[in-house]
Parts: structure tokens; sequence; C-alpha cells
């Protein structure tokens, strides 16, 4: 299905880097809508828009927003998305294809860096993540804990592909969160464009000076209640990826003990599938002690991943005024799944924990169980971090 229908301009509700946000009258029925553009040209009213229409009409999760195609009544050529050197396409062969500047390619002046084929992430911590809802809460806290440090988000393809989509990346940078964000694959609008997950990666590391890197998936997933078509699967690259570039990998689970499908109640099938399926290298899990039954449900939920080397950290929650005052300093609602945290604070006090642990990692003496660099996250050396931070998990 693919469904495009014609809307004439009211006004321009809402204008941000990347992104406008234009109501629009219908020409089929009349209704009003509202329509996401990420084309970089004005809009006056009165003028005819084609839209995609299919994710509303399907009632899917965009915010009940349509998707502008075009102006129906402009011809002439124009660049609605310039660039300086670009020449890699994003969303290739798709109508709104575009040459992007990415890092990697020749015309870049960051291209010598990427030729060299011993560039790694030099034991830089990755915080990997299935919900991009719980971006500001580890983003907001890592700013807390480490007010100097370089927070870089690394946004993969599987879920949205223009970053603008996301209020939380617009947020997290105006407030100072995020220091840049590198779009990878076929995302696109990033302060740096890559190709590959990898390249991406060290992008953040080697051209955004990164000392820490976010990289959970874009607003929008999809999932099919199978442990196979569901977006969070190409975590598993994620992992590869950071492992193999000799970064350390953190992994922050999905957990809910809100959420009415059991699937998801406690650590979430996906986490499961993810790390015990298809993950074949090491992370550090990161897991919150809630102090009751539920502790032991988790525990007993992710035994099966021990088997697979994962470093499995528990660590106490965090308070519910420090998640408040974070949110209130933030300036939108924290909310995951359609719930705030008040309804369901576990997922919250999960990053919260995963921001204090990363914090606590850059205390660890690496020399001390390895003079090796080159293996960071090899299973001996994160069984090692694990075993520090559990020791120091306590304390900031």
């Amino acid at each position: 299905m693919l469904s495009l229908a014609r809307g004439t301009v009211m006004r321009v509700v809402e204008k941000r880097s990347g992104m406008q946000i234009v109501e629009l009258k219908m020409a089929e029925d009349g209704e009003v809508a509202q329509a996401l553009s990420f084309s970089n040209e004005a809009y006056e009213a009165g003028e005819i828009l084609i839209v995609n229409t299919t994710a509303v009409r399907l009632r899917l999760g965009t915010g009940g927003y349509h998707l502008v195609v075009s102006k129906a009544e402009e011809c002439s050529e124009r660049d609605v998305a310039p660039g300086m050197w670009g020449h890699v396409m994003k969303m290739r062969y798709a109508p709104w294809q575009l040459a992007v500047d990415t890092v990697e390619e020749q015309e870049s002046p960051y291209h010598s860096l990427f030729v060299r084929d011993d560039l790694t992430l030099e034991g830089t911590p990755v915080i990997i993540g299935e919900l991009h809802s719980l971006l500001p809460v580890v983003a907001a806290a890592l700013r807390q804990n480490q007010p100097e440090a370089k927070v870089v988000y690394v946004m993969p393809d599987g879920a949205s592909l223009p970053v603008a989509m996301s209020r939380h990346v617009h947020q997290c940078k105006s407030q100072g969160l995020l220091n840049a964000v590198v779009t990878t694959g076929h995302a696109w609008g990033g302060d740096r464009e890559a190709v590959t997950i990898h390249s991406g990666l060290l992008a953040a590391k080697h051209v955004e000076k990164a000392d820490v890197i976010l990289c959970m998936l874009g607003p929008g997933v999809a999932g099919t209640g199978t442990p196979y078509a569901f977006s969070g699967v190409q975590l598993a690259e994620v992992v590869h990826a950071v492992s193999i570039l000799n970064g350390v990998p953190f992994f922050l689970p999905r957990i809910s003990f809100a959420d009415p499908r059991l699937r998801h109640r406690g650590v979430s099938h996906h986490t499961m599938a993810i790390l015990g399926r298809y993950v074949l290298r090491p992370v550090v899990l990161i897991m919150p002690k809630l102090g009751d039954d539920r502790d032991s449900m988790m525990a007993e939920q992710i035994q099966s991943l021990y088997e697979k080397s994962h470093v499995v950290v528990w660590g106490h929650s965090a308070s519910e005024d420090r998640l408040s005052n974070l949110e209130q300093q933030y300036g939108m609602a924290f909310s995951s799944m359609g719930r705030s945290w008040q309804e369901d604070p576990v997922p919250f006090f999960t990053a919260l924990l995963a921001a204090d642990l990363t914090k606590k990692s850059f205390s660890f003496s690496w020399k001390s169980v390895s003079a090796d660099s080159d293996c960071y996250a090899s299973p001996n050396n994160l069984e090692a971090l694990g075993l520090f931070l559990t020791r120091n998990e306590a304390q900031l």
C-alpha cells in the first residue's frame, strides 16, 4: 500500500532544524491534517502539496502525521536538501533518495582518517539499547554525572530514517545533553553522515571526539510478536561492531512491569532473542535491583545468558526524586511505549543505572587485567570490568 493525496497549506505549525510541521486541508474529504516535511524550502498558505498518507490510513505510530512528498505545482528543478561534497545516496532508488555528505567518501575532509585499517574505538563505552524513549534519560544522567564528557548519539537505520523525526534528539541537543549526532546506513540528517554503523561509531570517536557513545534505534520501531522480525534485531550488528572495533558494549535491556503483553513482562523477549541467539560477542548487561520478587523473576529470565559469556551487572535502582528532577530539567516528559515513568518506572531506572555504571567504568584500570589494549571487549576483560562495577555500583 502506498497512499498519496493532495492537501492545501493552511499554515506552518512548527519549524525546527531538519523538519517542519505543516497544517493542511485535504482535497479529498476537506479534513484538517498535519504533515511532516524534511525539505529545506518554505511553504505558503494556499500552496498545494502531495503527501504520503499511508501510515495514517493504517493507523501506525507516526504520531498522526502525513509526510510531504513535494509541492504539486512546482515543476522547476530545485535542491531541497543541499550538501557540500556528497555523492553517497541514502534511501536509494526511493522517490526521495538524496545525496548526503558522508564522512568516509573521497571528497570528505575526513577521508584520510577512514583509509586507515587500524582505526578503533580505543575502549570507548557504547550504551546500546532498543527503546528511543530512553535516550534522553541516559543522556541527561550522563551529563549530570560527567558535565564535561562529550556524548555522541549514533543512530542506526532500523527504525525512522530522518533523525529530525525525533523530538528527543532535538531537545537533547538544545539542552546540551548531546554534543553531536551521527546517522548511519539509510538514516540521515545528523551532524555527520556515515555509510555503515562501523564507520558511524568511528566517526563519533575520532571526528566528534566522543567520551561516551549512545547507540539506540530511532523512533518508530517495528515488531511482529515473533523473535525474528523486530527492529531490535539490528542491535546484534551494533554489538558486533562495537566489540570488533575495540569498544566496550554496555547493553540496556528492555524491561517493563506494566506492559500487558506477557512476552514483554520483566525482561522482554526482544532482549532475550538479541542476546541469547543473535549476538556472538559478550556484552555488559545492565540489570536493576528492585528489592522485591521482581528481582528473582528477572534473574530467572536471564539465566541462560550467562552461558553466552555475557557479563551481568546488577545495580540499585535510582530514586524517583532523581528521575523527577532530571525530567523537570529536561523540559519534556519521560515516557515509553505510551506510559509515563510514574506508570512504569523500571525502564527509566535501568537507563539511569546504565549511565551511572558507564561513569564508574572510567575508574577501571584495564592494565590491571590485560596489557593488551586491543581486547577491551574480550570475555575476560568484560568479566573483570563487571566485577569492578558490581563491587562499586553503589558509589557514583
